[in-house]
């Protein structure tokens, strides 16, 4: 990733994998903040031609829809951890609301591409990560054996431990 990020490559030395990757590990180091592409391309010293074809080539979409669906499963991966937050706030730390539009719009705007994603409405998968959230908590604090009884179907397999198979009523 070095050698990418101090020279331009001309297109016979074109790697479009090592350029994806060193796009998306600053992606990955960023998201949080205002991304251009454009100026993403000047900080790693690959050509802004370099990156979309990369892009085109190696995952089948523009860099910044990559970085829009990276945006999103960081999304995800927030809201799941923790779904007591509120979804704007989430929504910011991802990323999905800079500019000066209103909560709402940047809500709206991001419920959309969330959708279009992943096929299922932001609350919705709010009110599922925070369900899961509520269960996860609750299995926590059941005594242990009480989770253990609980998820056990059919017989007590420690009842038939000093019997064979011979001694076992058919």
């Amino acid at each position: 990733m070095l050698h990418l990020a101090r020279q331009l490559h001309p297109l016979d030395t074109f790697d479009e994998h090592r350029i994806v990757l060193s796009v998306i590990h600053y992606f990955s180091e960023h998201f949080s903040a205002p991304i251009s592409i454009p100026s993403l391309s000047r900080q790693l010293g690959i050509s802004l031609l370099h990156i979309e074809t990369a892009f085109d080539l190696y995952k089948g979409t523009t860099a910044n829809e990559a970085l829009l669906e990276y945006r999103l499963n960081r999304l995800c991966d927030v809201m799941s951890r923790d779904p007591s937050r509120e979804i704007g706030k989430q929504i910011n730390e991802c990323g999905l609301a800079f500019g000066s539009a209103p909560a709402r719009i940047a809500f709206c705007r991001t419920n959309q591409q969330f959708i279009d994603h992943f096929g299922i409405d932001l609350v919705e998968y709010h009110q599922q990560c925070f369900l899961a959230e509520a269960a996860r908590l609750s299995r926590q604090s059941q005594p242990v054996e009480e989770a253990l009884n609980s998820e056990l179907v059919g017989d007590d397999p420690r009842r038939d431990v000093q019997r064979t198979r011979f001694h076992r009523s058919h």
